[in-house]
């Protein structure tokens, strides 16, 4: 996975940057300052099972192997596919952005 960057904008919000646009936005927009939603899916990759969330700006549909984001307002937009391992890492790492910057409060 491409490199992430995770600050706070001028208003407090959780803001996200990095190569793919369409996670940065699925965070921003879906999981927002949400450590349980990032923890919910996260407990879904563990298990075997298939998956769907709905959040926001995006659908994501976990199989046993792959994740897809699937954006809700741009029809013309490819789905973006990670491996469940790679979606994981970027949750885990937004979590703990999220969770560091709450203690630091």
């Amino acid at each position: 996975m491409g490199d992430l960057r995770f600050y706070r904008d001028e208003d407090g919000a959780p803001r996200a940057e990095g190569d793919d646009s369409r996670v940065s936005c699925f965070l921003e927009t879906d999981i927002q300052d949400s450590v349980e939603i990032a923890r919910d899916l996260l407990m879904l990759l563990k298990q075997p099972e298939e998956a769907e969330f709905h959040g926001n700006a995006f659908s994501l549909s976990i199989d046993p192997k792959t994740v897809r984001l699937a954006s809700h307002s741009d029809d013309s937009a490819a789905d973006r596919r990670l491996s469940r391992s790679e979606f994981a890492e970027v949750l885990t790492a937004w979590c703990a952005f999220l969770e560091c910057d709450m203690r630091n409060n």
